[in-house]
């Protein structure tokens, strides 16, 4: 269950660059700890009985990764991290919920009371509205680019969490090119599409002979990339006997091919991205404890579109430019619409499906650009009801789309004629187009 509470109130001021938080503290009232204070002072703070955490808490009850306070440009948020004994705030088990001035916690048998502190700390932001090729001038994004300028020229190992399409490899790649590091090799492996025999001998090489089927040396990524970045997409799905390796590449800088004894030297920087929380697949038993720290030196999470909407125009022009040229936007039919449409949706594949979908729409050649109906197809919701739309490639790419295209303004058209009883201004109205447009619609379709 995920509770929102009230509303924060611990903002105390926003600037260009920063937001300004008051700080807190945890204060115990109940348990082995009663009497003692911790102060919240980090973005994200992690609290369970792992050392490593930020805040230690010696007590059977609590989760090696319990939970973290994230603080975030509403207020102070605390989420569960998959513990086993959960996360009570107020005598409610959540999921996450907002923190404010007097919320009691409960950790197992720990009880806490949250709160403020006159003092005050920062929320930082970027004064760029881009990062690379990632763009956005929200809130959460512009916290994103703050943490990526400030350790991409370093050789920190970063750990990107986020929702798939949230653009996790794309910051992964932004980050190697803004380091010192830009000019050596970046290497992607995808954990989860490897099969469990072949990832070893991917990430470490091999010699010949090794295993059946390995009839010359291999040389791995973290050999390969010498002096660059090695990048390990889905990290979570990592093979438990490959984990230790791994801990001993980031530990120690060295590596040992598979079927071989030499003990080889690297210089790589390790940035890893997942689209599950890390902290609950240790929790879990799924992932190492140690390696997890390891890699989390610097952490990332990418929002997903839905917490960035203020961001949509922006990446919508981006992508209209891109497949339809610079001039888009002067053929596009009602973008103030269209942006209303597209903030409307919750964009469950986020900005990789918001990107699909605008290359979809840049196929048709008609004029003008009717972005919205072809962004309405079988993606967002509309008034009539979604049709099937499993495909098969038979045919070329253009008619299959009319026909598509053509099914689903003929479906919108009848429901909204329906709704509006006929009446066409009052169903160009509901539908946010002109009454002209309309018509021509109608006409085509031959509805009445």
């Amino acid at each position: 269950m995920a509770m929102e509470g009230d509303s924060p109130t611990l903002i105390i001021r926003k600037d260009v660059d920063k937001v300004f938080v008051q700080k807190c503290k945890l204060l115990v009232i109940s348990g082995p700890m009663q009497g003692r204070e911790f102060i919240v002072d980090k973005n994200t703070f992690c609290i369970g009985g792992a050392p490593g955490n930020d805040l230690v808490l010696e007590d059977s009850t609590v989760s090696r990764s319990h939970c973290e306070i994230d603080v975030l440009p509403e207020g102070y948020k605390i989420r569960d991290m998959g513990s086993t004994n959960g996360t009570v705030v107020q005598g409610i088990k959540v999921t996450e919920a907002f923190l404010t001035h007097g919320t009691e916690i409960q950790l197992g048998n720990i009880r806490f009371v949250f709160c403020p502190l006159p003092e005050q700390m920062e929320y930082g932001l970027s004064q760029s509205e881009s990062f690379g090729s990632l763009l956005g001038h929200s809130v959460p994004m512009r916290h994103v680019f703050y943490v990526a300028e400030r350790y991409a020229a370093t050789d920190a190992t970063v750990l990107i969490e986020g929702e798939t399409g949230t653009g996790k490899e794309v910051l992964a790649d932004e980050l190697h090119k803004h380091s010192e590091r830009c000019e050596r090799p970046f290497i992607v492996i995808d954990c989860a599409s490897l099969a469990k025999e072949l990832i070893a001998s991917e990430l470490f090489g091999h010699t010949r002979g090794a295993f059946t089927g390995a009839l010359t040396e291999r040389v791995g990524a973290f050999e390969h990339a010498d002096g660059g970045t090695v990048f390990l997409d889905e990290i979570s799905d990592l093979d438990p006997e490959l984990q230790p390796k791994l801990l001993r590449v980031l530990e120690k800088r060295e590596i040992k091919r598979v079927g071989s004894n030499e003990v080889r030297n690297i210089n790589v920087r390790i940035i890893s991205a997942t689209n599950k929380k890390l902290e609950n697949e240790v929790n879990a038993g799924r992932f190492r404890e140690d390696l997890y720290f390891r890699l989390s030196v610097v952490h990332i999470e990418m929002p997903p579109l839905r917490q960035r909407k203020d961001d949509i125009e922006l990446l919508a022009e981006k992508f209209l430019a891109e497949f339809c040229g610079n001039e888009a936007l002067a053929r596009v039919q009602s973008m103030d619409r269209t942006i209303g449409i597209l903030k409307a949706h919750d964009w469950p594949g986020n900005v990789r499906e918001l990107r699909n979908v605008i290359e979809i729409a840049s196929y048709g050649g008609d004029e003008p650009l009717d972005v919205a109906s072809l962004l309405c197809l079988g993606r967002l919701r509309g008034g009539a009801e979604k049709k099937n739309t499993d495909f098969v490639a038979d045919r070329p790419f253009k008619d299959a789309k009319n026909e598509l295209i053509g099914d689903f303004e003929r479906n919108y058209l009848e429901d909204l004629l329906k709704r509006a009883e006929g009446n066409v201004s009052q169903a160009a109205r509901l539908a946010g187009i002109e009454r002209a447009y309309l018509q021509r619609l109608i006409r085509k379709y031959e509805l009445r």
